[in-house]
């Protein structure tokens, strides 16, 4: 007996029941997938009404079967939930102001496994567990879908309604990493199939939303859109093994980066979280270069695949003897399949190693004269005759040598604090930032923090970005105000992006006096 989309969603979300039927969710959500067309906006706005029903479990069972179609139907059903529409009716129980003495109830240490319906029962401390809910869903929505999303632009609504309850006074409750990463998995290399019906399914999804819109500017948008679905528009049609082999580059950058992680790991370090995934979507994206190069006609796409093949099982390689407690191993990640490539970047390298070069003596010579103003400016004595009358004060010394003290060496990443002077308890250091891996830090931002009892100012970054194999590329000046002159202690936190992986370091740093 087959049943009608909205009367599956009645039934698992029924008032009789009390805890979520998981199988008879899945079979809506695969019903959604199968149907698309209308469906998608069918089941987001039957599921909405029954999210307003004034029974709690019956309320409790729609949002858990919503969380599943969100995590299960892709984008067709998140451009329905990222509605003015939907998110109107999501929210249409909030009081305009949040419940007097209401604060999130923090999410329980459950297995990290799917999100339990019996993680929100209602308990003496917690009387609003609907509203809870719906917040952290929207929170989870607005991290996935309107940060992480490939389809970003098209989510705005989510973020504008998070907010707008923000400024209400709402407080979202935290996160679970599971939960956010089930809505927006990691990346994983997708076939030119793949990639093309992906696509397929968005255009036909976003067409199907123009035209039921229905304003005259979505109307011509829909039009720009049927042109470039039926190949009329041929200027704009994707490039779909253009498309492949970005994102075989891609896995190639992320291989690159697992094997300069796992080559910083000392004996008895074990591969972090970071490195799981890593090595997660190398090992997803062997077989599919694999089958592709079986396919694959053009040589110079041959060498590409065949390059980024074997830089990924090498890899691979490493972390299995990091697994089994062989550090010492190397594998080759060089580029020697893209001959052409190599020759035209080193030609490259040495033009640009001439006018480096140039650059280089000018700097020692400016460098050499800076030295001596500042010898000349601490040759000069309080002795003056316009200072005489001022009272005395400490001159500015350099710190003996300014030798130059590792903060932070690891993982590729090294920041050497160079003291420059003190001026009575002032303490003033230059942070150099070099990157010693073969991939590019970007957003690259660091956190201080000092005793009570001292006062610390960063000075602006010379860079957010420090390029890859470099020495000292980017500046930072450190100022410390240290008035009872104990040791300096920081703390610190740094976090950046290697081929959009997300990376943090933290730790402690002191100098003894």
């Amino acid at each position: 007996m087959s049943y009608s989309l909205q009367s599956l969603i009645e039934r698992a979300c029924s008032p009789s029941r009390f805890d979520p039927n998981l199988a008879l969710n899945l079979e809506i959500c695969e019903t959604i997938n199968k149907k698309q067309g209308s469906a998608p906006r069918t089941a987001a706005m039957t599921i909405v009404k029954l999210v307003n029903s004034p029974r709690v479990n019956q309320a409790m069972l729609a949002l858990t079967l919503l969380d599943n179609c969100a995590k299960n139907c892709g984008y067709p059903f998140h451009l329905q939930i990222a509605t003015k529409e939907f998110l109107n009716a999501l929210v249409r129980r909030f009081p305009e102001r949040p419940p007097t003495r209401y604060a999130p109830h923090p999410v329980q240490s459950a297995p990290e496994n799917q999100w339990n319906h019996f993680d929100f029962v209602p308990q003496q401390l917690m009387a609003h567990p609907v509203l809870d809910r719906i917040l952290y869903l929207i929170k989870e929505w607005k991290i996935a879908l309107t940060e992480l999303s490939k389809y970003k632009e098209d989510m705005t609504h989510i973020r504008d309604m998070y907010r707008l309850l923000k400024f209400k006074g709402y407080v979202f409750p935290e996160l679970r990493d599971s939960s956010v990463a089930a809505l927006a998995p990691a990346d994983t290399l997708k076939t030119v199939e793949e990639l093309e019906e992906e696509n397929r399914v968005a255009q036909a999804a976003k067409l199907q939303e123009l035209i039921r819109r229905g304003r005259p500017q979505d109307l011509v948008e829909a039009n720009r859109l049927m042109k470039i679905m039926t190949g009329y528009d041929q200027k704009h049609q994707p490039n779909y093994k253009e498309m492949f082999v970005e994102e075989v580059h891609k896995i190639q950058n992320k291989a690159r980066l697992l094997y300069e992680m796992l080559g910083n790991l000392r004996s008895g370090d074990r591969p972090d979280e970071t490195m799981e995934e890593l090595k997660g979507s190398c090992e997803n994206a062997i077989l599919k270069i694999e089958n592709m190069l079986k396919t694959e006609q053009d040589k110079e796409k041959i060498e590409e695949m065949n390059q980024a093949l074997l830089i990924v099982k090498n890899s691979i390689l490493k972390y299995q003897d990091i697994k089994k407690g062989r550090y010492n191993t190397s594998y080759d990640i060089s580029d020697k399949f893209d001959s052409k490539l190599v020759e035209e970047a080193k030609q490259q390298q040495q033009e640009q190693q001439g006018s480096i070069s140039l650059i280089d003596l000018d700097d020692d010579l400016s460098s050499d004269s800076d030295r001596s103003i500042i010898n000349q400016l601490n040759s000069l004595t309080i002795y003056s005759p316009d200072l005489s009358t001022q009272p005395t004060q400490e001159p500015v010394i350099p710190i003996a040598d300014n030798k130059l003290v590792d903060m932070v060496n690891k993982n590729g990443l090294v920041i050497q604090l160079e003291p420059l002077s003190t001026v009575n308890t002032t303490y003033q250091f230059k942070a150099y930032y070099s990157n010693k891996s073969v991939a590019p830090m970007d957003k690259m931002t660091l956190l201080l923090a000092a005793p009570k009892s001292m006062q610390l100012k960063l000075g602006p970054v010379s860079s957010s970005s420090v390029p890859p194999t470099s020495d000292k590329s980017v500046t930072q000046v450190i100022t410390i105000d240290n008035p009872n002159k104990e040791s300096i202690r920081l703390r610190y936190k740094i976090t950046y992006e290697q081929f959009g992986v997300e990376m943090e370091q933290s730790g402690t740093w002191h100098n003894t006096k």
